[in-house]
């Protein structure tokens, strides 16, 4: 279709690599909540009287998995990171110090992504049960991010929220922006993320978006049913000499792909989804019924 080559006509760019003083300041967060976290681990387990092992077990998590979290190695998944607050009753802390870790609320295993977004000139991603990041207003990014540590103060966040919205401006409105088209499924936008008033101005913002030519929105309905991404999300990222990386992402895990034949393979699963998807206006029907339904 021939405003799709217009909007990829317009991401030919290379823009510049270099580290901001925010992206810095949370490298050095993280590499602090690595020790927090290791620190933290190490002395709720020996006052709680076990050893690595006797904690895996009560975890019912690998020993080798714990023992790397315990020495900086590795950082706990979500799903670790609630297990250990309930079994030592710390209020929220590992879950905490998870979300410190990242860029935007996300593990830093998603840093290197983060980097090849900065240098990407045609961004695809995928999601089955938030709407995509870089479209997302504030509040909405700050009710994901809670709903994530839900024993976690809100302000705890603020940076997070900050630096995503920074990314929007770096990615997406630059004078030579990168294209960003993204696929939804429907489940996104049916469920009520930070409440009706938050979804509604998420959404008004998010089909805003779509006015400028480098952003595409479309929407997997209900009735395509199943499809090939269901669960989980997916971004692939193409660099300004044509090579591409995908990252993928699922409860609390997630992992960089730069290997030609897996990037290959994952991106026609990625066409197979987009073939489940409404054209572009007919998805911007949808998202508006969805909108005009929180105002109720």
């Amino acid at each position: 279709m021939c405003f799709r080559t217009q909007r990829e006509t317009r991401c030919n760019l290379q823009p510049s690599t270099g580290e901001s003083m925010t992206e810095s300041n949370f490298s050095v967060r993280r590499a602090h909540a690595r020790r927090l976290v290791a620190e933290s681990l190490k002395a709720h387990r020996a006052r709680a009287g076990l050893t690595l092992r006797d904690l895996a077990k009560e975890l019912n998590f690998s020993h080798g998995y714990i023992a790397r979290v315990e020495t900086s190695a590795q950082m706990p998944s979500e799903s670790l990171a609630q297990t250990l607050d309930g079994y030592f009753k710390t209020n929220g802390l590992f879950a905490g110090l998870l979300v410190l870790t990242s860029h935007d609320g996300t593990p830093d295993y998603i840093s290197a992504a983060l980097q090849k977004e900065r240098t990407a000139v045609r961004i695809q991603v995928l999601v089955s049960n938030v709407l995509p990041g870089l479209l997302q207003t504030p509040d909405y990014s700050r009710a994901l991010f809670t709903s994530a540590a839900p024993k976690s103060q809100p302000e705890q966040f603020d940076e997070a929220v900050n630096f995503r919205q920074q990314r929007v401006q770096t990615v997406l409105k630059r004078d030579k922006p990168a294209l960003y088209w993204a696929i939804l499924d429907e489940a996104a936008l049916a469920r009520p993320l930070g409440g009706k008033s938050v979804m509604r101005k998420a959404l008004k913002h998010m089909r805003a978006m779509t006015e400028r030519q480098n952003i595409v929105v479309q929407v997997i309905p209900f009735a395509a049913g199943g499809h090939s991404m269901l669960s989980g999300s997916f971004t692939a990222l193409t660099a300004p000499n044509g090579s591409c990386a995908a990252y993928l992402e699922s409860f609390g895990s997630g992992e960089t792909v730069e290997d030609p034949e897996r990037v290959t393979e994952l991106l026609q699963r990625l066409d197979h989804a987009k073939s489940c998807a409404l054209p572009e206006s007919e998805s911007l029907k949808v998202i508006e019924k969805y909108e005009k339904e929180y105002t109720e």
